[in-house]
């Protein structure tokens, strides 16, 4: 028929998916410490907003664990973790507040526990500490989102894609350790950098 334009399908889910969106969660941006916009797929270290409680997130053996495989903040304030690629589903450019995200570390080098380019997070359920997936349990669309709060970010878990979403916080176990877990109500502030960045970043608040 003369006058109609027809979308491809793919453009007219990604249309029907904008316009679910809140308005708000559009007109907002998610920046790193640089001030330019998160890149969907882009690689970052998830670093604390304050200093003197830890430095980025990275993994760590808990619990007997034969191999590192609990996301945990690394113990000093000057280790930035391991680079993490946070992405969507919907392949777009950039990153909002309100997208379901999968994040994953990327090793620097591959090692006999890891041998994958990508470890995904999860959270296991009866534990609700931020584990790594295994290949059977790698997800298409991700739980996580990352939210503005205060003047910096926090990371919240979505049950089953849902907008039901808790907060991630910081647990100290008897090791030690400074497990990720889903910690309503306390969440860790964190900030980006991107992985190639080079020079130290000193912008973190001292508390």
């Amino acid at each position: 028929m003369r006058g109609r334009i027809l979308l491809p399908l793919h453009s007219l889910l990604f249309c029907l998916f904008l316009f679910a969106l809140p308005t708000s969660n559009l007109a907002q941006e998610l920046l790193d410490v640089d001030g330019e916009i998160l890149r969907n797929g882009g690689s970052y270290y998830i670093l604390p907003a304050f200093r003197g409680k830890g430095g980025g997130l990275e993994l760590a053996k808990t619990e007997g664990e034969t191999c590192p495989l609990t996301v945990v903040q690394a113990r000093s304030e000057t280790d930035r973790g391991l680079p993490a690629s946070i992405w969507s589903p919907p392949r777009i450019a950039i990153l909002r507040p309100g997208f379901s995200l999968n994040i994953e570390f990327r090793p620097r080098n591959p090692s006999a526990c890891h041998r994958e380019s990508s470890l995904q997070w999860k959270v296991e359920e009866e534990s609700q500490q931020v584990k790594i997936a295994s290949q059977d349990e790698q997800r298409v669309f991700g739980p996580f989102k990352i939210k503005p709060y205060r003047d910096d970010y926090k990371l919240a878990y979505c049950e089953g894609n849902s907008d039901r979403c808790k907060d991630l916080g910081i647990s100290i176990d008897e090791e030690n350790n400074r497990r990720l877990v889903v910690k309503d109500g306390d969440p860790l502030a964190v900030r980006f950098v991107k992985a190639n960045r080079r020079g130290d970043y000193a912008g973190m608040s001292v508390v």
